[in-house]
């Protein structure tokens, strides 16, 4: 065996092995050890700390030669910024492409905005939910962001991708309310009347058979001029229930107490839904004046002081 030949069979064995390396390393897909598996790419990041972010969560193999191969396609500007979700094993070439092409495939974020429920109780929702809204702000300035949107944030089900910015969280939410509302037409200020309403029928009525009847109410009061009354009014403010009140919370002043304001509240006391919308629009026509919810939650309904007087004794024993 010359010499040459010698050469020329190391170089080849080299060869092999390195090819073999090479191709291991980015055809060969690798398992990590549990999935799902999340990778963020942040906005300024380096290629070397995507490749270790990787490495370090058993995604790659070799983070030079996925560095490397990455520089030799030129792809590595090409890397979209997010929150990637990782489910089954993937070799590099799958993994680039996830990344160049922002295919995230993460696991959604659940939010639900339950029939009634008011800003302070969503801002809680938002900032313990997505790390970008917590990061761009404050508890206290989330919660006057959402103070403005009272009554607009319909309740439903949302998915968001994990990485949801406010105005993201917002545009959908936003889609939504206007998906479910557009059908009534309103100008912008029966709206606002309709959801202040709406938002108190949510707070005041245990079953939503009882809504179109207590919305036939409060236009029986409104029509009077009679104050509304409301507990759900004044414990908007106080953050009490009913029961909690006091006479100097009954005196207190505010545009959202009922018993000493004559009129709807300043804005809505909560987010209200469907069959609270519609009842708000659509109310009974009755001669009710007062009304009362039982310990049971069953509405007992009145035409006079004293009847409702009545009622208390027997339903409420006061």
């Amino acid at each position: 065996m010359n010499i040459v030949f010698k050469i020329f069979l190391s170089f080849t064995i080299v060869f092999l092995i390195a090819m073999s390396f090479i191709y291991l390393n980015i055809f060969i897909p690798v398992n990590a050890i549990q999935y799902p598996v999340i990778v963020e790419v942040v906005k300024g990041e380096s290629l070397s700390s995507v490749s270790e972010k990787l490495y370090d969560k058993k995604l790659i193999k070799n983070k030079f030669i996925f560095k490397n191969f990455i520089k030799l396609l030129r792809q590595d500007s090409r890397i979209q910024l997010g929150e990637y979700s990782y489910h089954r094993p993937m070799n590099t070439i799958e993994i680039l492409n996830k990344l160049v092409s922002g295919r995230f495939e993460y696991i959604p974020v659940i939010m639900t905005i339950k029939e009634g429920e008011d800003y302070r109780t969503i801002t809680d929702k938002i900032y313990d939910k997505f790390k970008n809204v917590s990061a761009e702000y404050s508890k206290d300035q989330l919660i006057e962001i959402l103070k403005t949107k009272e009554g607009y944030l319909f309740p439903e089900t949302y998915n968001f991708a994990p990485f949801t910015r406010l105005d993201g969280i917002f545009k959908k939410i936003d889609q939504e309310f206007v998906k479910r509302t557009q059908k009534y037409s309103l100008s912008t200020e029966d709206l606002s009347r309709t959801l202040i309403i709406a938002s108190i029928l949510e707070k005041e009525v245990p079953h939503p058979e009882d809504m179109k009847v207590v919305s036939g109410i409060i236009q029986n009061r409104l029509r009077k001029k009679m104050p509304l009354q409301m507990d759900s009014t004044l414990g908007y403010i106080t953050g009490k229930a009913s029961l909690q009140l006091t006479s100097q919370d009954l005196a207190t002043s505010s545009p959202y107490n009922t018993y000493k304001i004559k009129g709807l509240p300043s804005g809505p006391i909560g987010n209200p839904g469907d069959v609270a919308i519609e009842a708000a629009i659509n109310p009974d026509k009755n001669d009710f004046i007062y009304f009362l919810s039982d310990k049971s939650g069953v509405n007992h309904y009145a035409k006079s002081y004293a009847e409702h007087l009545k009622n208390r004794r027997l339903y409420l024993n006061k």
